[in-house]
C-alpha cells in the first residue's frame, strides 16, 4: 500500500497528519465546529456567495493557509483577481 504525498491527501487528511483537534481548532480561532467541517467538505469557501458566515470561513481558511494546511490560493482571492 502506498502513502499519499501531503499534497495528495484532502484537506481533512492534512488537517488530521498535524494532529489538530478540530474541537480545539474551531474554539482557538473562535469560530463554530460546524464552520470548521462546512470548509473541509467544500460547502463554505469564504466567498460571497457561499454562505452568511463568510467573514469566520475566510478567517478559518486564512489560518489553515498560514499553518500549511491550506494549499492553494486562497478562494476568495481568486474570485478578485478575475
Amino acid at each position: 500500500m502506498s502513502r499519499k504525498s501531503f499534497k495528495e491527501m484532502t484537506l481533512r487528511e492534512r488537517f488530521d497528519a498535524r494532529g489538530f483537534s478540530p474541537m480545539a481548532y474551531a474554539k482557538a480561532y473562535g469560530v463554530d465546529r460546524s464552520t470548521l467541517y462546512d470548509v473541509f467538505k467544500g460547502i463554505s469557501t469564504g466567498t460571497k456567495t457561499s454562505n452568511k458566515k463568510s467573514g469566520d470561513v475566510r478567517k478559518i481558511i486564512s489560518q489553515l493557509k498560514k499553518d500549511e494546511i491550506w494549499i492553494g490560493p486562497l478562494p476568495w482571492k481568486k474570485k478578485e483577481e478575475e
